[in-house]
């Protein structure tokens, strides 16, 4: 009988261990690259997670004219760097320098006032005689009345002058504006990207561009971040942007967070600004941004926010 039993124990033995083998083959594996994948970021060290994404400029302006004709000149080239109020182009402005003369010799006429400023000086003489004769009982009331009305038509007449005058001043300045609106001029420093127009051409309504100039001054860069890795940063946290071009990382701080989430990809836009006062660095840079957090923090937000 134990000759018999033996095999039968040894059986179950096997048995037991291959259960258990198969039990911790499929055991479930959790690791952090395993939670880099599944919310779109990557690990590095302890907790560093890694995006890609891309630079932009902190303003990219389309310099149009509101003005259509002709352009005379284009004076700056692609790759320029201008400072703000420098000339980008000019339009042709004959009729425009033409009108601004005209104005200016219009202020220039005092004819009219030399006279009537004469004319009430006399009148005032005239007026002031005219009581003293009817103080005296010596000019009749009717010519009282009479001088003392030509004195104000007098003051009415210097007063219609000078403000004749004001309007010619006022359209000196309106005929500068004109002018000025022929030349195109630069809102702000930055660098000319690209050039639309050639001299010769025509600025149309539908047609309005010049130039195109980047204010590169600051640079922004652009990463859409998994909406489960933003839940412990906010705007001031310390990253870390590598930029591919010059092959040179950045210590920077979060700029902005998109207070709403990319309904397609589940990503939030996450924003970091880098300052870039030589314009080194390039817009349209491909970049890496690394957020470095503390496990527990993380760990924390993510309880939080199943719990909610």
């Amino acid at each position: 009988m134990m000759n018999h039993l033996l095999p039968v124990k040894i059986t179950r033995k096997r048995r037991l261990a291959i259960a258990l083998i198969v039990g911790v083959s499929i055991t479930p594996v959790f690791s952090q690259n395993a939670f880099a994948q599944n919310t779109g970021g990557s690990f590095v060290g302890d907790m560093a997670m890694i995006y890609d994404g891309f630079t932009q400029p902190r303003h990219e302006v389309m310099l149009a004219s509101d003005e259509t004709g002709r352009i005379e000149s284009i004076d700056v080239v692609v790759g320029q760097r201008v400072k703000a109020g420098q000339v980008i182009a000019r339009l042709e402005d004959d009729l425009q320098v033409s009108a601004l003369k005209t104005a200016g010799i219009q202020i220039e006429m005092v004819g009219e006032m030399n006279a009537a400023k004469v004319e009430l000086e006399l009148n005032q003489v005239r007026a002031e005689k005219i009581r003293e004769l009817f103080a005296n009982k010596m000019a009749r009331p009717d010519e009282l009345r009479r001088g003392e009305a030509d004195l104000r038509i007098a003051k009415a007449r210097v007063a219609s002058m000078e403000e004749q005058l004001e309007l010619r001043k006022s359209e000196f300045q309106r005929a500068e504006v004109l002018l000025n609106r022929r030349t195109v001029r630069a809102p702000m420093d930055g660098v000319i990207s690209e050039v639309f127009l050639s001299p010769g051409e025509s600025i149309s309504p539908s047609n309005p561009s010049i130039v195109e100039l980047l204010a590169d001054d600051e640079l922004i860069a652009i990463f859409d971040v998994p909406v489960e890795d933003t839940l412990a940063l906010q705007m001031g946290s310390s990253v870390r942007v590598r930029l591919r071009s010059v092959a040179e990382t950045l210590d920077a701080s979060i700029w902005s967070i998109t207070p709403k989430i990319d309904g397609e990809s589940g990503t939030v836009q996450v924003r970091v600004k880098l300052s870039n006062p030589d314009g080194r660095l390039l817009s349209g840079d491909r970049c890496t941004l690394q957020i470095l957090e503390d496990r527990g923090v993380q760990s924390a937000a993510l309880k939080g926010k199943q719990w909610d």
